[in-house]
């Protein structure tokens, strides 16, 4: 960078005020001792000070809020859709949940085996060893039936997407 030009940066930021107040002093001292840097210093602060005055800033005209209301007012707006929900699709969910709890729960009571104490009123229950639930094979096919189903909901969500987007374009 040119010395000139260096002398130029930082009279600007002692002029905007933008310098650390070392460098306000220093520069400060620069301008009352060398003659170089006072002639920059006033040549910019006059030019400073006449853009200062000269320079007026637009204001926006006084209906442009209106305008742009107005502008706004002309374009078409997408009606607002009956339902962010389809109903039909949270019945389905709630379905296989309903379905995989029920035959858990199937599975639960065909598996209890329960006998009456002669002394005791009451039912006592030996619950199945809950371990190898998840190793059944019961357990696999109905994991597998409620992946294929929920493929099948998705695939019928997605269809409906796109035919959507078509309908539209």
């Amino acid at each position: 960078m040119d010395y000139n030009e260096e002398i130029e940066m930082q009279l600007w930021e002692y002029i905007d005020g933008t310098c650390p107040v070392a460098d306000m002093q220093r520069i400060s001292i620069l301008i009352e001792r060398d003659d170089t840097w006072k002639e920059k210093y006033n040549e910019l602060s006059v030019l400073h000070n006449s853009l200062a005055k000269n320079l007026e800033l637009e204001h926006p005209p006084l209906r442009f809020t209106q305008n742009v209301m107005d502008a706004v007012a002309k374009e078409h707006v997408a009606p607002a859709t009956k339902q962010y929900i389809n109903k039909s699709i949270i019945r389905g969910i709630a379905a296989i949940f309903f379905l995989m709890l029920a035959t858990i729960f199937g599975y639960a009571l065909t598996s209890l085996t329960g006998h009456v104490s002669p002394t005791v009123s009451k039912f006592n229950f030996n619950l199945p060893d809950v371990s190898n639930l998840f190793s059944n094979t019961m357990f696999h096919l109905v994991m597998a039936v409620n992946v294929v189903i929920g493929l099948v909901l998705l695939d019928t969500i997605l269809r409906r997407k796109r035919t959507r987007h078509t309908d539209a374009i």
